[in-house]
């Protein structure tokens, strides 16, 4: 029985060795979201508690979960048609990365958004 499992495990990795680079950047972008978040409320004064770090645990495996379904969507049903893993990792990755971006922003004191684009614009190009 163990023997089957083992089998069994090592098929469904082989399987998913496609997508194990999106696993890996999501759970990356994850894990620098709860990092900067547990900072970000620490800064704020506010207790961590178990709860959150729960929720960041249940949003891992739900994003990891929505990338492996996309694949095997994109796969076994739409024959390659669609890249629907890249886009479901990309939609988890820009959801992250602003998370990310709010936390960096309340750590700095400023919108690290708006400085990053005035450093960037032009000084002609002023936007209302």
């Amino acid at each position: 029985m163990k023997e089957y499992i083992i089998k069994g495990l090592m098929v469904i990795a082989a399987l998913m060795s496609p997508i194990k680079p999106l696993l890996i950047a999501c759970g990356f972008l994850i894990l620098a979201d709860m990092v900067t978040g547990m900072i970000s409320a620490n800064k704020r004064k506010e207790k961590i508690n178990s709860a959150d770090m729960r929720r960041s645990i249940t949003k891992m495996v739900v994003y990891q979960f929505a990338i492996i379904s996309g694949f095997v969507l994109e796969k076994y049903m739409l024959d390659d048609l669609l890249p629907v893993s890249k886009l479901v990792a990309g939609v988890i990755g820009m959801v992250e990365f602003k998370s990310i971006l709010e936390n960096a922003s309340v750590i700095a004191g400023q919108d690290i958004l708006k400085m990053v684009m005035d450093k960037l614009g032009s000084k002609n190009a002023k936007v209302k």
